[in-house]
């Protein structure tokens, strides 16, 4: 696998994500570096202005969970790579890469599956500002 490192983030989701453990989510945050990820579960409820952004959000804890990143699939420059979980009570997802255009961000898509592994949901990922 080519150096991959990565900081994305879904947008903030209005219907809560349901994942294939349970648990229901506002926000997904993905760290890459090289094959290894820490996702992070955000289940936080946000209040938003008028331009969608969030503004007020409660403060219940995150939660996050290491993984390892497995390249399952490439076709036409698209990458397709297993989330695996160290645990296996996480939720079952899957990151797809787009190639990279002619701009320097990351064009990225979450796949949220069920447990029989069915895609439930696409959810677009937006890089993170760097720091």
């Amino acid at each position: 696998m080519k150096h991959l490192h990565l900081e994305l983030e879904t947008p903030y989701q209005v219907t809560p994500l349901p994942l294939s453990n349970g648990q229901a989510v506002h926000r997904i945050t993905i760290s890459a570096d090289e094959g290894s990820a820490r996702v992070t579960l955000d289940p936080n409820i946000c209040q938003l202005d008028h331009f969608g952004d969030t503004t007020a959000c409660t403060r219940i804890a995150t939660r996050f969970f290491d993984a390892k990143l497995s390249l399952l699939e490439v076709r036409d420059g698209k990458r397709l790579f297993a989330i695996e979980p160290q645990d296996t009570e996480q939720p079952s997802l899957q990151l797809v890469l787009h190639p990279e255009r002619h701009c320097p961000a990351a064009s990225a898509r979450l796949l949220v599956l069920d447990m029989a592994g069915a895609i439930k949901a696409v959810v677009a990922l937006e890089q993170l500002p760097h720091t």
